[in-house]
Parts: C-alpha cells; structure tokens; sequence
C-alpha cells in the first residue's frame, strides 16, 4: 500500500461558519495524523458563506510544518496572474520553502466569478493559460517582462521567489479539453468527483496527449477529489448520504459511485476501487458542518490513512 496519499478538503461552504479557532484545531489535527494535504475550496462567488482561500492556506501555513496544501481548485481567469504569483510565492515562504505548496488551477466552478471581474466567459481557457505562462516567468527569475494577448507588463520582478524554482500548476477539471490543458501545460491532473472507471480512462486519454505534446506526467501526478464521510453508524451514514442525494444535480448511483460516505469498511472499499484503477492520491472533501469536522479528521486520520499508509 506504500506511495498512497491521502489528503483532506475544507470547505465551509456545506455547513455554518467555522471560528479562527476551528480552522486551526482542523489543521493541527491534520498534521497530527500524518495526513498528507490539506485542500481548501475556491469560492469568490457563492450563494453560501465561505472564506477567502488564500487567507485560510496562510492561517494553515502558520499552524502546520509538514502539510502540504493547495487550492481546490483556483478559478485562474478571473484572477491577475502577476498578483496570484505574488500571493502563492509568498507562501511558499511562509511553509519554509519546502514545496509544500502546489498551486491548482481551473476555469471555475461557477462562471459568474468572470463575469464580475469583466472577463467574458469564452476567454477563460485562453486566459488560465496565460495566466499559467506568467506564473512561471515570474517564479523563475527577476526583470520580467510579457506581451501576451491578455496580460502586458514590464520589469517586474516577484521577491522572494518560489524556493526551487516554479511551483507546480495542476489543472482541475474532468472534460477532454481540460486533460488536453494538463498535456499542454499542466504539472498535473486533479478531477472531481469522477468514477474510478474514468479516473482510468481519463490517465490512459492524458498518456496519448502528452505524447502529443512531448511531455511526460507522471502516474502519481493525478488526485481524485471525492466527497467522504465515514460513520460508525450505518443507518446515520446512509441518511446523511440521502440528504446529499436529493439536493445533488446527478442521478443518486451516479452520486454513490463518486463519493465515499458510509462505514469504515464501506469508505476503504470505495477509496480502494480508485487505487484499483490506478490512483494514488486522494482528496477526502469531509461531508459535515463547522462542528463535525474535527470528528471527521479523527475519522479519516485513524481509520482511513492507516490502511493505505
């Protein structure tokens, strides 16, 4: 079972609010258990509460030594890349420059986040690229300049920079266009909420784009982010289960495939069938309000991690 990671999603998007002190307890417990990575979502735009990433990576940066972290995932083209370098260089700083941070990247998960930033939503995928293309530049080295399409400056230079140089860009998404973005520029994959049948798929459609492209990603440069929750209780799990399904825009197998809500026993099979196709890195987004959550590290951290570690 050696070389499988499981990392954890925060989002307070699915319950109330956590407190500053929450957010710290969650990360201290994360690090504790030896879980691999901490995810939190992007939500500029949303129709529930939630919190600016950039400010809870730094609050975990502040409360954490090993963990890695990253966006889950950063919606690229409404944002400036030369103020996103400068954000995700700083910290890199803040971890120690130990490449604990991994930038991921996508169009967004809701278009309106272009939209109020007065950026037409036939532009995005041209843009993430771009954006993706000043990113490096200004991780690499001082004095840069950029006559793109989108973005034009001159002579500027991001201090500190990354340690190492760049930082790795992995490209959310799950469609065709999206694995074509992953060969053409990506560091890496990170699709949500897909079967482990189109995990599989997906990696063997990503060998022959890269082929295309002539560069290489590696197997284990790819995580499924997937909804879990894991119960001592049976009948509690399946109830929980049951209320994501009524609001959830997918027929409710569709549901179950992608997601790991259940018993111990029924989260370890569902994670497994993914290392069974060939995954092995995980995001485990918990299903569970502000008050649950430490629970459900407790939970993925000493029953889940174990088993794969």
């Amino acid at each position: 079972m050696g070389g499988i990671k499981i990392g954890i999603g925060f989002s307070v998007a699915r319950g109330n609010l956590p407190t500053a002190e929450q957010i710290c307890a969650f990360a201290e417990r994360v690090e504790d258990f030896g879980i691999d990575s901490i995810w939190p979502s992007d939500h500029t735009v949303s129709r529930q509460p939630s919190l600016d990433v950039h400010c809870l990576m730094a609050l975990f940066a502040a409360r954490t030594r090993r963990v890695k972290m990253g966006p889950s995932v950063l919606s690229m083209p409404s944002r400036d890349p030369v103020h996103v370098a400068k954000i995700y260089a700083s910290l890199d700083h803040l971890t120690g420059g130990r490449r604990r941070v991994i930038c991921a990247v996508g169009l967004g998960g809701d278009a309106r986040e272009s939209d109020v930033v007065g950026v037409p939503r036939d532009e995005r995928g041209a843009r993430m690229r771009e954006g993706v293309e000043v990113l490096r530049k200004l991780w690499s080295g001082p004095n840069v300049s950029h006559a793109g399409k989108f973005y034009r400056f001159d002579d500027v230079t991001i201090e500190p920079r990354p340690a190492g140089g760049p930082l790795d860009v992995w490209i959310g998404g799950n469609s065709d266009l999206a694995l074509r973005r992953v060969a053409r520029y990506g560091d890496g994959w990170m699709p949500s909420f897909i079967t482990p049948g189109e995990f599989s798929d997906g990696m063997k459609k990503l060998q022959g784009y890269t082929q295309e492209t002539g560069r290489t990603i590696e197997p284990d440069e790819a995580g499924v982010l997937i909804l879990a929750h894991v119960s001592r209780d049976a009948r509690r799990a399946a109830e929980l289960a049951e209320r994501f399904l009524r609001r959830a825009p997918i027929p409710p197998e569709a549901f179950r495939e992608r997601s790991a809500i259940g018993t111990r026993e029924e989260v370890l099979e569902r994670v497994q069938s993914y290392v069974d196709a060939g995954c092995t890195k995980f995001v485990l987004f918990p299903v569970a309000g502000a008050d649950d959550l430490l629970e459900q590290v407790d939970a993925i951290g000493k029953q889940v991690v174990p088993h794969f570690s």
